[in-house]
């Protein structure tokens, strides 16, 4: 059996050290948790967007979804007259 080259014992060596301090760096790194996404709630909104009455009817259709709920943003959906709501639910007691 070969004996070991020198070189490769201080590759090794720098290898095991540099792995070793990873490894020791990251126990003392804070754990971060992610937040409850239970904290909004999404409805699906449709109005006809043709229609001369548009923003009424959208007005109207937002505020019966609310549930008086906050509303956060209305995003577009995958169709024209169709849109997402996003509220922020209400905190149980």
């Amino acid at each position: 059996m070969r004996c070991t080259d020198p070189y490769t014992k201080v590759v090794l060596t720098v290898i095991a050290a540099l792995l070793g301090w990873n490894i020791l760096t990251h126990l003392r790194v804070a754990t971060v948790h992610a937040q409850s996404t239970k904290q909004y709630g999404v409805e699906k909104i449709s109005t006809d967007w043709t229609s001369k009455e548009f923003l009424g009817d959208f007005e109207i259709a937002i505020n019966n979804i609310a549930k008086g709920r906050e509303l956060v943003t209305v995003l577009p959906f995958d169709q024209k007259g169709s849109y997402l709501a996003i509220y922020k639910e209400r905190p149980l007691k």
